[in-house]
């Protein structure tokens, strides 16, 4: 059984045009008069057959053109397919201190925002590929059956993939995501990225539904938009079942770089972010990890993979191929068909 629906219905109110190819365009033409044809001057002209297919192509023409701009398509009920995997939403910071860069293994310079992208990739496509980048030392599968959504964060946070199975598109606005560095934009406001995450999972009742919030700071928004603080949202994760997972991509604990050159407002600061995401994770049931490097970030993700292994069997309608190409191309065919017939109302027009 199908279903039918337009993506953008508002423009059927272009119907009304459909009546243009059979409005009466011809100019009254000056001519002579001839007292034997005065008879005949209010006698109907009958309509040829190729005016007629003219004014049907046309408006079959307009149609098919208004029927395209909706965008029609049809979703195939009782076409389900079971899927196996989690639902994941990955809450990124990308504040202005992600742009921070980190050495890798190999020498080369690369951002935490970077890093983190490289990672979720490897978490989501494996690491079979012997030319992968940033690959794990251990075999990975990747997550092919889980659906995932995106949640992006500074000091305003925007939900940029809804939960969803195309991987391929996730990845594609992943690795468009760069650091907000413009003063006033770049804070971290990990309570309104907890609420948009928490929203969309709680919607999906019977799978295991899981945040991964990559960041490397603490709340730094006095006002969230939500009104609430990540401990109060941890709270609310726990009781609709949902774990958070944090891991924290700034200096790790006991960092020599970092205690050496940082202030002692530096230091508390990083000691309350460390505490305050250990916080998270415990009370919403999941874990806090490292990932302040290449190697920690990579056995972070590897340990989130091995333990989320629990999946469920999920039901999702399958939608069917879009059909405005097909409405354009008739659109084509049709005006072809009405111009070049004999009696096109487009030669009236002019």
């Amino acid at each position: 059984m199908a279903s039918w629906f337009l993506h953008n219905p508002v423009f059927l109110i272009l119907l009304p045009v459909l009546v243009i190819p059979w409005l009466n365009f011809s100019k009254n033409a000056r001519a002579l008069t001839f007292p034997g044809c005065s008879l005949f001057q209010n006698a109907p002209l009958p309509k040829t057959k190729t005016k007629r297919v003219s004014e049907i192509s046309l408006s079959l023409c307009l149609f098919f053109l208004i029927l395209g701009l909706a965008q029609p398509s049809k979703i195939i009920k009782n076409s389900s397919v079971k899927i196996e995997g989690l639902a994941v939403e990955f809450v990124l910071d990308i504040s202005g201190s992600m742009a921070e860069s980190l050495t890798l293994e190999s020498g080369q310079a690369i951002s935490r925002l970077s890093l983190a992208k490289e990672n979720i990739r490897t978490f989501l496509q494996g690491n079979n590929s012997k030319d992968h980048p940033n690959s794990l030392k251990h075999n990975y599968e990747g997550r092919a059956g889980d659906f995932i959504g995106l949640v992006a964060f500074a000091s305003r946070a925007q939900l940029l993939v809804p939960l969803t199975l195309d991987h391929s598109a996730f990845l594609s606005v992943l690795d468009k995501l760069e650091p907000k560095k413009v003063p006033g934009s770049s804070e971290t406001n990990i309570s309104d990225a907890l609420v948009l995450a928490i929203d969309k999972l709680q919607s999906l009742p019977d799978q295991r539904k899981l945040i991964l919030l990559l960041t490397d700071g603490e709340q730094n928004v006095v006002a969230p938009f939500s009104g609430l603080n990540p401990i109060d949202l941890a709270t609310l994760a726990a009781k609709l079942n949902i774990a958070i997972y944090t891991l924290d991509v700034g200096y790790p604990a006991g960092d020599k770089l970092f205690e050496d050159t940082a202030s002692s407002e530096e230091k508390e600061k990083r000691r309350q972010a460390q505490e305050g995401l250990r916080q998270l994770a415990q009370i919403a049931n999941g874990l806090v990890l490292n990932a302040s490097d290449e190697k920690s970030m990579a056995e972070a993700f590897q340990k989130i993979g091995h333990l989320e292994q629990q999946s469920r069997l999920s039901l999702y309608s399958k939608p069917s191929q879009n059909f405005y190409p097909w409405c354009f191309f008739a659109c084509l065919l049709f005006c072809g068909l009405g111009i070049f017939s004999p009696a096109s109302c487009w030669q009236r027009i002019a």
